[in-house]
């Protein structure tokens, strides 16, 4: 079930689910809007072919019995912007990295709201997340596990 901007705001007084930093304006009839913190290297301006990671404002902290899915508003969809499908776990704490495209040269969204997070009542209570980005902290590379290295380094020797 997908849940209600009031229903988040009583996840939120409840201390079930943390936002850390999130405002009042943020909150929608379906989710939350996160605001674009930062992208790696601060460009002023994203270019067309482009590749890049940023994380937002908000450090968020899941209950056991939540997930989200991150999508991209769709004001920075219609400039050129894409983002892909994007989960946050149950149980997971820590700031989101975000993966971007350009499509064309726009200037960087910084201190926007950019990203809207959409959040589902799980059947019941899960196992909480216990990965290799749990308390990630600003602009997470990716870390690969070692089979998936392997087949990351036979690409490049192609």
């Amino acid at each position: 079930m997908i849940l209600s901007g009031r229903d988040l705001k009583w996840y939120i007084e409840t201390g079930k689910l943390k936002i850390n930093g999130v405002e009042d304006a943020q909150f929608q009839q379906n989710g939350v809007d996160l605001i674009l913190d930062s992208i790696e290297g601060n460009p002023e301006e994203l270019y067309a072919g482009g590749f890049y990671l940023g994380s937002l404002r908000e450090r968020i902290s899941m209950p056991d019995d939540l997930m989200a899915f991150v999508e991209l508003r769709s004001t920075w969809a219609r400039s050129g912007i894409i983002i892909p499908p994007t989960i946050v776990d149950a149980g997971f704490e820590g700031d989101l990295t975000l993966e971007l495209a350009a499509f064309k040269d726009i200037k960087t969204p910084y201190k926007q709201r950019f990203a809207h997070l959409i959040f589902a009542r799980l059947t019941s209570p899960s196992v909480p997340y216990k990965g290799k980005y749990q308390g990630q902290k600003g602009i997470t590379q990716a870390i690969f596990d070692e089979g998936e290295q392997l087949n990351m380094h036979f690409l490049e020797e192609k």
